[in-house]
């Protein structure tokens, strides 16, 4: 946790002069992705780190908002929101870990594992999450890059409150990444529903245009001026 928190630190000054993100020391970008819910986020490595380990930082209209520590599994290994303080750490070993290699082999994967809720890097109370991700067999091309379409339910429950939380929706996967990418998601929580589109629009890598950009284009104004979904036939 004591390297999340000080990555946090180092993501919350990172914003350059020139209107870009940079990495923490001894870290390496290696992709941008801008989306439709008014949010670009950056993926990148860092040395020292088992292989396949990666970190993603979210970036609203008003600088940093979120951190996340992922390994080659895309297992939930730690996260904070950078301006909360609230945050989460994985509860290993888990019952039923989460695992991209068996959702890409067997198009399912089920899963089952608890995390600790911290707040300022202190753990506050625990959650049971469960659920499963499965390719429904839909491929898509957005902005050239072919990604396959999921079916998802997750289900959060805290030990102090006892009240799940339901999402369902598609999501995308990029076997050439390894990464899951949000798309268009319902939560229901306490009686009322939500809907979101967090859909990626444009995937940018090092040397293009836009790399670590640290202004989001799409969705700050309501306006939905985004690149096509291109249906691929299975």
């Amino acid at each position: 946790m004591k390297i999340l928190v000080s990555l946090a630190i180092a993501a919350l000054g990172s914003v350059a002069t020139a209107g870009t993100i940079s990495p923490p020391a001894g870290c390496s970008a290696y992709l941008t992705v801008q989306m439709k819910s008014c949010e670009v986020s950056h993926y990148w490595t860092c040395q020292d780190e088992p292989e396949g380990q990666h970190w993603i930082m979210s970036v609203d209209a008003d600088g940093p908002v979120y951190l996340q520590h992922l390994d080659n599994e895309f297992r939930w290994l730690d996260s904070v929101g950078l301006r909360s303080g609230y945050g989460h750490s994985l509860i290993t070993p888990e019952p039923d870990a989460n695992s991209i290699t068996d959702l890409l082999t067997t198009g399912r994967d089920d899963f089952e594992f608890a995390q600790n809720i911290l707040q300022d890097g202190n753990g506050i109370d625990q959650e049971q999450v469960v659920g499963y991700d499965k390719l429904n067999g839909a491929k898509v091309k957005i902005d050239g890059e072919i990604l396959l379409v999921t079916e998802f339910v997750i289900e959060t429950r805290s030990n102090s409150s006892g009240r799940p939380v339901r999402t369902t929706g598609n999501q995308y996967v990029s076997e050439r990444f390894r990464l899951f990418f949000q798309g268009r998601e319902t939560e229901t929580s306490g009686g009322e529903t939500f809907h979101y589109d967090n859909s990626p629009v444009l995937f940018i890598e090092p040397g293009q245009a836009g790399f670590l950009s640290d202004k989001p284009e799409y969705g700050c104004n309501q306006m939905m001026s985004h690149l096509p979904d291109v249906n691929i036939p299975g």
